[in-house]
């Protein structure tokens, strides 16, 4: 029989034998627990590994069809870059030369830019301008014909002079080609596939807010320089190349018929029985469908006939006087300028027309600070000039800003013309009803929005009329003799 401290010990070991077999038991089940989650996290690696697996190989494939068929991009706004006269001039001809010299162009500048990558690369040229406003400007300047659109025989032969170029008519609004080109840009500045751009629209600074973040980006995009090429590109640290074998290196306007005055005057022409022979209107607006075989008398805008001598041939005809466009000076010492009055009441002219206060180009320290407050948020231009904006979901920011942004906006909106024009009677108008553009010559033609009376406007304030918002249906006015003196020049108050 066992003694009581041999029970005792027994009793003692067992105890111990079970809290070791416990904690062996706890530890155990920790070891499972930990096991478990190991096993989760492992599930849980090897799924997003599956992902990104997945996703690599879809990347992989995707960047091999992007070294497909690379290319490189020629963008040109048509309005501002023109081909060579002798292109123009050949027509369809021409069209087809004029693509050949720039395929040919193109290609010592991929060279020179992109090294061996260069003949693996496809040329793709866009080129966007207003079709019908080129056409009267080039048939002005005696580069082809006064039919409408008579630059599409060039145009067309572009196109099919090589399967990548395109002549695209982008509408009769300057802006249609700044979209066009603006969109274009996007699409392809950060595609693999497109390999370079050469930019041909440098006339224009409105395009330096859309090649500003790729400044210094030599690499991708290669400015191409014509004529009218405006020095702020210059700052953007980007490469600029000429081909002066292409595009002009002088505006058109250096090839325009020359004329004495503003004023467009032109005679009848009488035929052989004496009688009046009528002018072609549609002539002048550069749509005449007949051409050369039109019964009307086709002469433009601006040219005055000189009367035939009875022993001279009929085909003596006309002379061209030149529009001599209105100096800053004249424009500064004509208009009225902004003032108390101008604020309350609308200057017109003695036929009823409406006359802008004077609003001459901001410094440039004051344009500067406009663009950086636009790439900010774009001010409404409603709210900011007009004081309203009926837009309940206006995107457009209605925030207080200085007023150096606002007189900038208030020059950049002058130079939109109101459809209105003259007879126009809204204090709240924030549109141009003239042209204020010193020396501008571009009557009727895509250079300038205002048409050829905005450009010929007697601009002489006959009298002060009461705003369309105060009359209450009376035409009253007042005499510019009642606030004599405060028309001056002098007395120009900016705020």
């Amino acid at each position: 029989m066992l003694r009581d401290s041999d029970i005792d010990s027994l009793t003692n070991h067992l105890g111990a034998l079970s809290e070791e077999n416990q904690k062996h038991h706890d530890t155990l089940q920790d070891v499972l627990e930990q096991f478990k989650r190991l096993l989760e996290d492992y599930s849980s690696l090897k799924s997003d590994y599956e992902e990104v697996k997945e996703g690599r190989e879809k990347y992989k494939k995707q960047a091999r069809g992007q070294d497909r068929n690379p290319f490189v991009l020629v963008l040109i706004d048509g309005d501002g870059y023109l081909f060579k006269e002798h292109f123009i001039k050949a027509g369809a001809e021409g069209g087809i030369n004029a693509a050949r010299e720039l395929s040919d162009s193109v290609k010592e500048l991929m060279h020179s830019t992109m090294g061996m990558q260069a003949d693996q690369c496809r040329i793709m040229v866009r080129v966007y301008a207003n079709m019908l406003g080129l056409s009267k400007t080039l048939a002005r300047a005696g580069l082809c014909g006064h039919e409408a659109r008579s630059l599409a025989p060039f145009t067309s032969a572009f196109n099919r002079a090589q399967d990548l170029f395109d002549f695209v008519d982008a509408a009769e609004k300057k802006e249609g080609s700044d979209f066009k080109i603006r969109e274009m840009f996007r699409l392809f500045a950060d595609s693999n596939q497109c390999r370079h751009i050469y930019f041909a629209g440098c006339h224009d600074t409105g395009f330096g807010s859309l090649l500003t973040p790729y400044r210094g980006r030599g690499d991708r995009i290669t400015l191409i320089k014509a004529a009218s090429f405006h020095r702020e590109f210059e700052d953007l640290g980007l490469p600029i190349r000429e081909l002066p074998s292409v595009f002009k290196s002088t505006p058109i306007a250096s090839t325009k018929p020359t004329t004495t005055t503003v004023h467009t005057k032109v005679a009848s022409v009488t035929n052989g029985n004496g009688s009046a022979k009528p002018i072609c209107k549609h002539y002048q607006k550069g749509i005449c469908k007949y051409g050369n075989s039109c019964i009307k008398q086709h002469v433009m805008p601006g040219q005055t006939l000189a009367a035939k001598p009875a022993d001279e041939s009929p085909t003596k005809s006309w002379s061209t006087p030149t529009i001599v466009g209105r100096s800053q000076e004249f424009l500064f010492t004509h208009l009225p300028p902004k003032s108390l009055k101008s604020e309350e009441f609308i200057a017109v002219n003695k036929d009823g027309e409406r006359i802008d206060t004077y609003c001459p180009h901001p410094p440039a320290d004051a344009m500067d600070e406009y663009h950086h407050r636009a790439k900010e948020h774009k001010v409404c231009n409603s709210y900011h000039l007009s004081g309203e904006c009926g837009d309940m979901s206006c995107q457009y920011d209605h925030s207080d800003v200085s007023d150096t942004v606002i007189e900038v906006l208030r020059y950049i909106l002058l130079q939109h013309p109101c459809p209105r024009a003259g007879a126009c009677r809204s204090m709240k108008c924030y549109m141009g009803h003239l042209c204020q553009k010193p020396n501008c010559k571009a009557v009727k033609s895509w250079q300038c929005r205002f048409n050829h009376r905005a450009h010929s406007l007697d601009i002489q304030v006959s009298q002060w009329v009461v705003p369309a918002e105060q009359s209450d249906g009376e035409q009253s006015s007042l005499s510019g003799d009642s606030f004599e003196g405060t028309t001056s020049p002098s007395n120009t108050n900016f705020s």
